[in-house]
């Protein structure tokens, strides 16, 4: 079979020529694969098409899973093809419809990419999204039968046939009659880039043939693959491609408060790793003492809102706090996430290249600067406490230090000088178009400050290109810039 399935249109957006993010069964890395949340977390990280795999239930009911079972994702042993939907909605109802993820991808603004698991379930997913009016699919499978009864069907959809390591991706499309080479060779050592030859793509090029490339979370291998000329790069953690770092050009440091918090539990690792990946330039964080005088990133004076413990944090000493759990709170993909102390995330934060913005709740201001010289972090970092004396006495400890402060709090940017030397004011959106620009004539650098979610607001702040910006929601802000890129 030699017909090519035409390949003209790519049904995903591909932002600055590059090629399109594709979350693999969503935003797998940080929920869990192929049910909603992740679908809906792969959007808020950049993505532009949700890989979905896709079973049929005992009574053909489309529905989104990897394995034949759930067992492994739900820990329940219904085999899908064996039980149905009424039954396994109400025993697993992480397991999404096929409708209700289109229903999602077309409120998200994404495109799919359909990976056809079940016997018999590609052409039946075709008909489905035919008969629901979603355009922005593609339909693929490892199994060449799936994707010949596919390509059969002569739908509006284009057809992709999944080529493991070892097999020749043009005798799988010259079988199957697909018009997209989806490329499995993530396990190909360690430059599996380098199997993505330019004889491999100029033969693709000439015979009409588009090139989808695995799924790719190693740093290193993604630079290289985002230069290539392919429709889409698969991804656990979308942010990897789709992040700032897709922005041809950047005016405005990002500063991460208490890291992606809206995604994964604030003040924790995997919050500031995820701000770290999603490209943002700063984390900020809250500092606080225990009993035995450590330093730990907290917000509350207690423990009992982000962890499953108990009790004011000042009471307690870090041995105490070392099983206790983080993450459960928010979510429990996250369980077992462990209350961060601040050496471990300047550490971190130096591995990564970054810098931070401590914000000291209630840390003795001689030992919270003493351990950040210590580590040789104080050109990386800035200070700031809504306590006025922990202020006077991080200045009074050193000259040097770094500072943040507000206008709002001294009564005039003079005051806020003559007091404590700051080199950032953080600025109210309301205020910024006053403030912003006494700043820049006493040489401080203005950071707005948006805590808000609303899309309105941040295309405002996107075309006021403010130097610096203190903000909750990322991820909206790295979306409006892509749209006025």
């Amino acid at each position: 079979m030699t017909a090519v399935t035409p390949c003209h249109v790519w049904p995903a957006r591909r932002f600055a020529g590059r090629p399109s993010v594709i979350a693999h069964r969503g935003a797998s890395a940080h929920a869990t694969e192929n049910t909603l949340e992740a679908y809906a977390t792969a959007a808020d990280l950049g993505a532009d098409m949700w890989e979905i795999d896709v079973h049929l239930t005992a009574d053909g009911v489309p529905v989104i899973s990897h394995d034949a079972s759930a067992e492994a994702v739900f820990g329940i042993a219904h085999v899908i093809a064996e039980t149905d939907f009424r039954t396994l909605r109400h025993d697993v109802p992480g397991v999404p419809t096929l409708r209700e993820v289109v229903d999602l991808a077309r409120a998200r603004d994404q495109a799919l990419y359909v990976e056809i698991k079940g016997p018999g379930s590609g052409v039946v997913a075709i008909a489905a999204l035919e008969e629901w009016g979603f355009e922005a699919a593609v339909f693929g499978s490892f199994n060449h039968d799936e994707v010949r009864a596919m390509a059969a069907v002569g739908s509006r959809y284009q057809i992709s046939v999944l080529v493991r390591k070892g097999e020749d991706p043009f005798e799988a499309q010259r079988d199957t009659g697909a018009g997209i080479i989806h490329l499995c060779w993530e396990k190909a050592g360690d430059r599996p880039q380098d199997l993505v030859t330019p004889e491999l793509i100029a033969r693709a090029a000439g015979e009409g043939i588009g090139i989808v490339l695995w799924h790719e979370e190693r740093p290193a291998v993604l630079e290289d693959l985002v230069t290539l000329p392919v429709l889409g790069i698969c991804s656990n953690q979308p942010e990897l491609i789709g992040g700032f770092s897709a922005l041809p050009s950047r005016r405005t440091v990002v500063v991460c408060h208490r890291g992606v918090n809206h995604l994964a539990p604030e003040n924790t690792k995997a919050a500031a790793v995820l701000a770290y990946d999603l490209g943002a330039d700063i984390l900020e964080l809250d500092v606080r003492e225990t009993a035995d005088g450590a330093i730990v990133v907290m917000h509350d004076k207690t423990l009992d809102r982000t962890t499953d413990a108990t009790g004011f944090v000042v009471e307690t000493a870090l041995s105490a706090l070392e099983g206790v759990d983080a993450g459960r709170w928010f979510s429990p993909f996250y369980a077992g996430e462990s209350i961060l102390t601040l050496q471990a995330a300047i550490s971190l934060c130096k591995a990564r290249g970054r810098q931070m913005y401590i914000e000291n709740k209630a840390v003795r201001p001689e030992k919270l600067v003493a351990l950040v010289r210590q580590m040789d972090f104080l050109d990386q970092c800035f200070f700031w406490s809504a306590d006025m004396a922990l202020m006077d006495g991080m200045r009074a400890v050193s000259p040097g230090v770094r500072l943040k402060s507000n206008i709002a709090h001294h009564g005039s940017i003079d005051a806020m000088i003559d007091r404590l030397q700051p080199v950032i004011a953080e600025i109210q959106l309301e205020d910024w178009e006053d403030e912003a620009p006494l700043c820049r004539a006493r040489g401080i650098t203005p950071m707005l400050h948006y805590f808000g979610d609303d899309p309105v607001v941040f295309e405002r702040i996107a075309k006021l290109a403010p130097e610096m910006i203190n903000l909750n929601r990322a991820d909206m802000l790295l979306d409006c810039l892509k749209r006025l890129s």
